[in-house]
């Protein structure tokens, strides 16, 4: 029985698609976690078991250190400074809001993301055509999210994307011998994470707008 790239693809779109437009407090952890289960199909064909060791490893240890890292953080006495969930240039509410934008960036990496999985050579799944695609539509999502950030959780986000991407790709051009470079391009998942959940729980615990004028002074 043949790859059925079509229910490939709809795992990896489906896990890019939630990646791209999920927003709140725990959208790093949500993204570490849907983009290796959407990815995990693809490269269980292209890769087998070490290659899912790879992505499954990074989602353990983002989820772990993200909630290890925000219990930690919710220890310590509130401080003020970044907080990821603040836009930097932009108000909370508008006539296009933060999900219109991604929502169309999730549009437009479509074609993006068809092109490169008909059209570039990636290793052991050049003979595979379209094969590719999931993962070129998780890294694209991935970097349109970058390009549309306006919090620190939407640079997480993004940066969880692109890695776990990034680290299929590695794996799928070097083949099983690219474990240790695949992983080391997965870590950066679970480390961003990690620095996402860390300022969320510095700030989860937010005092009253006196409060925090008096902890400044």
């Amino acid at each position: 029985m043949g790859v059925s790239e079509p229910l490939l693809s709809a795992a990896g779109v489906a896990a890019a698609v939630i990646a791209i437009l999920v927003d709140g407090r725990s959208a790093a952890l949500v993204a570490v976690v849907v983009v290796p289960a959407g990815l995990a199909p693809t490269i269980a064909v292209t890769g087998g078991g070490p290659a899912l060791v790879v992505l499954a490893g990074a989602a353990a240890a983002g989820l772990v250190l993200g909630l290890a890292v925000r219990r930690v953080a919710l220890q310590l006495p509130w401080v003020a400074g970044f907080d990821p969930l603040i836009p930097a240039f932009a108000p909370a509410r508008g006539l296009f809001g933060p999900r219109s934008a991604r929502a169309a960036a999730a549009a437009i990496a479509i074609p993006l993301a068809s092109w490169v999985s008909f059209n570039v050579p990636i290793g052991e799944v050049t003979a595979i055509t379209g094969l590719l695609f999931p993962v070129a539509y998780v890294w694209g999502c991935g970097t349109l999210r970058l390009i549309v950030a306006r919090t620190g959780e939407d640079l997480a986000v993004g940066v969880v994307m692109i890695a776990l991407a990034g680290a299929a790709t590695w794996q799928l051009r070097a083949g099983p011998g690219a474990i240790v470079g695949a992983a080391g391009v997965a870590a950066l998942a679970p480390l961003a994470v990690g620095v996402a959940e860390w300022l969320r729980g510095r700030h989860q615990l937010r005092p009253a707008a006196g409060q925090a004028a008096d902890a400044t002074r």
